[in-house]
C-alpha cells in the first residue's frame, strides 16, 4: 500500500523556485480565496516554502527541516503539499541522485488575481462551497471592481497616434524579432486548478438521455461543471444523471444549473462517510503481513488482501468479470454503487465480498437481496479489513461443515435454539480461495488499469 513514506522522506533535498516575487494582490488572494479550500497547513507550507525561495544563503533544503519549522508530521506535510499542488499553487519535480537518492523541486505558483479568482466558476464553487453564501457574498463584494458612472460626461482621452504619430514601420521590423524573443521571455504561464476527466462522456449522455434530460445541456461549462462534481464528491455517471433528474425540467429537458449545484451540496453533506483506512509504513505492511502468515493466512489470502486494498471496487468487479468471460450488468452498477455509497464497509471488504460471491460460490452476477444480506451481516459484526471478511467467511464454513457431520438427535429430544449461521452459507467450500483464477484476475486487473490509464 502507498504511503507517505513511500513518496518523500525526512532526509530527501528539496530546492524552491518561483519565477517573480509573490505580489500584493496574490498575497491578498491566498489568505482571503484560498486558505478556505486548502487550510491551514498548506498556507503555512507554502510561506515556509516562499521563505525557503528567498533564502540568499542557501538553494538546497532537507524535508527534516521544514518539517520541523511546520510542527508536521510527514502524513500531514504531504497533504498539505497535495492540497497546494491540486488548486494550481505549486509544481513538483523529482529526479533521482545516484548520490543524495530523490530530489524535489517546488515550483511555486502565483495565485490567481483575486479578479480572475472570482470570475472562475470552478474555484468560485469551492470557496461558495466552503465558507458558505453569507461570507462568500462578502468576500465578493470585497474584491469586486469598482466603476465610476460616466454616463454624464463625454471622453475626450487622446488616441496614441495623435500624441506620439505613427510608428517607424521599417524601423519596427528590423527589432521585431528581438522584441518577440523578450515577449517570450516574460510570459509566465502560471497553473490553475486542474480536473481530471474520468467521466464516459457517451454512457452518462446516452443514460441521461433516458431520463428525459436534453443532450443539449451538455456544453462545455455544463461539462466542466459536472466534471467539478465527480473529483470533489466522487459522483459516478449514474449518480450524476440521478440528481440532474432530481432538477431536470420535464418540459423541455434542461437542468438548472444553480438548482443543481445547490443540490449537490445538500447531497455531499448527506452523505454517509465511511471511516478512513489508515495508510501503513512499509515496515508496518511487512510486519501485519507476518502476522497474518502467523495466523495461517496463505499467500493467495495476501495477495486477495493486497489486492482488494489497492483496486478500486468498480475495477475489481471489471477485472472478475473479463476473467469469466462476462460483463458488468446494469443491476449489477447499481448494486455497486449503492453498496458504496451507504454501506459502511471499506471498499476492501467490498472487493472480498464480491469474490466470495462470484469466486468462491461461483455465481454468475451479483444478485442485490444475496449480496445486501451478507454486507448487512458483516456491517452488524463490524467487519472492517478484509482480512477479518476472508477469516469470517472461513470460520463460517468450518460451522457449517461441523453442522452437516452433527449426527441428529430425535425429534422429541431436538433443543429449540436459535440458528447462528446465516442462510447464505450454502454449499460450503474447503477454501475462500482460487489460486488460479485469483491469479488470472490479478493480471486482468493489471492489464485492465493500464488499458484505463492509456485512454487518459
Amino acid at each position: 500500500m502507498k504511503s507517505a513514506w513511500n513518496e518523500v522522506q525526512p532526509n530527501h533535498i528539496y530546492q524552491v523556485f518561483k519565477s517573480l516575487p509573490l505580489t500584493e494582490e496574490g498575497n491578498d488572494g491566498l489568505l482571503h480565496l484560498y486558505q478556505p479550500i486548502i487550510g491551514s497547513h498548506a498556507m503555512a507550507l507554502y510561506y515556509a516554502l516562499l521563505g525557503d525561495e528567498e533564502d540568499q544563503h542557501e538553494n538546497e533544503f532537507a524535508h527534516i527541516d521544514v518539517l520541523n519549522a511546520l510542527n508536521l508530521g510527514l502524513p500531514d506535510f504531504l497533504m498539505a503539499r497535495k492540497h497546494l499542488e491540486g488548486v494550481g499553487l505549486l509544481s513538483v519535480f523529482m529526479k533521482e541522485d545516484p548520490e543524495f537518492g530523490k530530489i524535489f523541486l517546488y515550483q511555486l505558483e502565483e495565485p490567481l488575481h483575486p479578479q480572475a479568482f472570482l470570475k472562475d466558476e470552478v474555484y468560485s464553487y469551492l470557496l461558495w462551497n466552503v465558507v458558505g453564501e453569507r461570507k462568500f457574498n462578502q468576500i465578493v463584494e470585497r474584491f469586486k471592481p469598482k466603476k465610476v458612472d460616466t454616463s454624464a460626461y463625454r471622453e475626450i482621452t487622446s488616441s496614441f497616434s495623435d500624441v506620439y504619430g505613427a510608428l517607424n514601420e521599417e524601423s519596427f521590423v528590423r527589432k521585431s524579432s528581438k522584441l518577440e524573443q523578450i515577449s517570450k521571455d516574460y510570459e509566465v504561464n502560471g497553473k490553475t486548478l486542474q480536473l481530471e476527466d474520468q467521466l464516459d462522456w457517451n454512457f452518462l449522455i446516452d443514460i441521461a438521455k433516458k431520463k428525459f434530460i436534453a443532450e443539449s445541456n451538455f456544453t462545455p461549462e455544463f461539462r466542466k461543471q459536472l466534471l467539478l462534481y465527480h473529483n470533489l464528491y466522487g459522483f459516478d455517471e449514474l449518480t450524476l444523471v440521478n440528481m440532474m433528474a432530481e432538477v431536470v425540467s420535464l418540459s423541455d429537458g434542461q437542468v438548472d444549473s444553480k438548482a443543481l449545484a445547490k443540490y449537490m451540496n445538500q447531497q455531499s453533506k448527506t452523505r454517509p462517510q465511511k471511516q478512513a483506512v489508515a495508510q501503513l509504513s512499509p515496515d508496518d505492511q511487512t510486519r501485519r503481513f507476518n502476522t497474518l502468515k502467523q495466523s495461517g493466512f496463505s499467500e493467495m489470502d495476501l495477495e486477495l488482501v493486497q489486492m482488494s486494498e489497492e483496486t478500486a471496487p468498480v475495477d475489481f468487479l471489471q477485472a472478475i468479470k473479463r476473467e469469466k468471460h462476462s460483463f458488468v450488468t446494469d443491476s449489477e452498477s447499481w448494486l455497486l454503487k449503492s453498496l458504496v455509497e451507504k454501506s459502511p464497509l471499506p471498499n476492501s471488504v467490498i472487493n472480498v465480498l464480491m469474490h466470495y460471491v462470484l469466486v468462491i460460490q461461483k455465481n454468475s452476477t451479483l444478485q442485490a437481496n444475496f449480496v445486501n444480506k451478507i454486507a448487512t451481516d458483516w456491517s452488524e459484526i463490524g467487519i472492517k479489513s478484509p482480512e477479518a471478511a476472508i477469516q469470517h467467511v472461513r470460520q463460517l464454513v468450518k460451522e457449517s461443515k461441523e453442522k452437516v457431520k452433527r449426527p441428529r438427535t430425535p425429534y422429541k429430544q431436538q433443543p429449540v435454539r436459535k440458528e447462528t449461521l446465516p442462510d447464505w452459507v450454502d454449499n460450503p467450500t474447503e477454501e475462500v480461495e482460487d489460486p488460479v483464477m485469483l491469479a488470472r484476475i490479478q493480471k486482468n486487473m493489471q492489464e485492465y488499469l493500464e488499458s484505463k490509464e492509456g485512454e487518459k
